[in-house]
């Protein structure tokens, strides 16, 4: 399920972001925030938040979500054979409704 989310100003100057992802990276990391449960963790499953969050555009969700995985903005790990991704900062950054 979808969940609203906040956009700082800052984001658009991130140079750290910018440089290391492309447009649609960018937009990607966004989308996983309102995916993401209430600690900024969602399961990985890559066809599934390609369709919920780039539905439209021909990319490889993969590659850019690797991207934002080496550049720091999200993690990705697992528990037994289930993979599992966690935006970094999500706290931080974030103030998921209370009874999310």
């Amino acid at each position: 399920m979808a969940r609203s989310r906040n956009i700082k100003p800052a984001f658009f100057s991130n140079d750290e972001l910018a440089e290391e992802n492309e447009p649609l990276g960018r937009l990607l990391f966004i989308g996983l925030w309102t995916i993401a449960d209430c600690n900024g963790n969602l399961e990985w499953r890559p066809k599934r938040v390609k369709a919920q969050v780039l539905p439209y555009d021909n990319c490889d969700i993969e590659k850019l979500a690797i991207n934002l995985d080496k550049s720091g903005f999200i993690r990705f790990y697992s528990d037994g054979d289930t993979v599992y991704l966690n935006v970094t900062n999500f706290c931080t950054h974030q103030n998921p409704h209370k009874n999310e």
